[in-house]
């Protein structure tokens, strides 16, 4: 029974679970949460596994064992399907642990553990915990999981040179980069170039640049947001409705570029401010996964102090929220500064 302790699986029970066809599980079918940090899970996972992501900040200020589901799954679709007791297995997994008994009681699978438990509505989901984690299914397993072709070091290396008599510098030579499935970071010269949209499969464009034009309107949508890469741009302005489209478009299955003139600082910061938003992540893990795709994002520095404001805003955000839906005892300062 789903509100009963959790089943043990090893990675062979997953396995079979994996391959069994959707419709012969009684309901939903089966539902994989990972819960190890965002960089982790973006470099490798299991195919069609979800990531949950509990911010630290949030997590040092907890005053209660009990954590919401809201909280944890920021996709909030599937949020809905997991609490109406939709899928008939939910597999939980952290990096390595080989029991349950080895959680420790504040660890994210056990508060996840906790919070499904309470949560689903109905005794026809199975909650499941992966014996060894995914270290340990990767292992076995990799043809299973997917694992990232980007490369630690050469991600992270200095931008090309620009040649000179060459106007497309070599870092915007191949397409924009993928950050998300739906979302991709590119520049002008990527908006520009019809093949290199279709290549890529993008329906809507998110255009962040002073004066770049839209150049297929009849054929892609857009959003034209204008903003100057200065000091003194309030890009933070911008952001619910950067996000709102950005949303929008992954919900009617497109997949939108967002681009400025060189797709280093202003559509670096709205990528950013989306993936705080949606994942709730802190800033610096969310630079960090951005920069391994796109290494030449460098918003600019009053850019950069926006996001860190936004961050705030956002964990303050979900942070009133839960304490007000379920009168747990989570509290928290905002200080002056904007520090959590």
């Amino acid at each position: 029974m789903g509100m009963g302790n959790p089943l043990e699986i090893s990675g062979s029970e997953l396995v079979q679970i994996l391959r069994t066809p959707a419709e012969l599980f009684t309901s939903g079918g089966c539902v994989l949460l990972d819960t190890r940090p965002f960089l982790a899970f973006s470099r490798a996972h299991i195919c069609e596994s979800r990531n949950v992501n509990w911010n630290s900040m949030l997590r040092r200020r907890s005053k209660s064992s009990v954590v919401s589901l809201e909280w944890l799954v920021a996709d909030k679709a599937l949020l809905a399907r997991l609490r109406s007791g939709e899928f008939s297995l939910v597999v939980v997994l952290d990096e390595g642990s080989r029991s349950v008994a080895d959680l420790k009681s504040e660890s994210l699978a056990s508060l996840l553990i906790s919070a499904l438990q309470a949560e689903i509505q109905t005794c026809t989901t199975q909650i499941c915990f992966l014996q060894g984690g995914f270290d340990g299914f990767f292992a076995d397993f990799p043809e299973f999981c997917f694992n990232s072709p980007v490369g630690n070091h050469a991600a992270l290396s200095e931008p090309e040179p620009v040649v000179p008599g060459r106007r497309t510098p070599l870092y915007d030579q191949d397409g924009p980069v993928e950050i998300l499935p739906f979302l991709f970071l590119g520049s002008a010269h990527h908006s520009s170039r019809r093949e290199t949209l279709e290549g890529c499969g993008i329906t809507a464009v998110l255009n962040v640049s002073s004066s770049c034009p839209n150049l297929f309107e009849e054929e892609l949508r857009y959003m034209t947001l204008r903003v100057e890469d200065s000091l003194a741009a309030d890009i933070r302005v911008l952001f619910p409705k950067a996000i709102q489209f950005i949303e929008s478009v992954k919900n009617s299955g497109g997949r939108v570029l967002v681009h400025c003139q060189a797709g280093i600082s202003r559509s670096a910061t709205i990528c950013l401010a989306y993936l705080i938003h949606a994942r709730r992540v802190r800033l610096d893990e969310a630079f960090d996964f951005v920069k391994r795709r796109r290494h030449v994002i460098s918003p600019n520095l009053a850019f950069m102090g926006q996001l860190l404001q936004f961050e705030t805003d956002v964990l303050c955000h979900y942070a009133v929220l839960d304490a007000a839906e379920n009168g747990n005892a989570f509290q928290y300062i905002c200080s002056e500064d904007g520090n959590l």
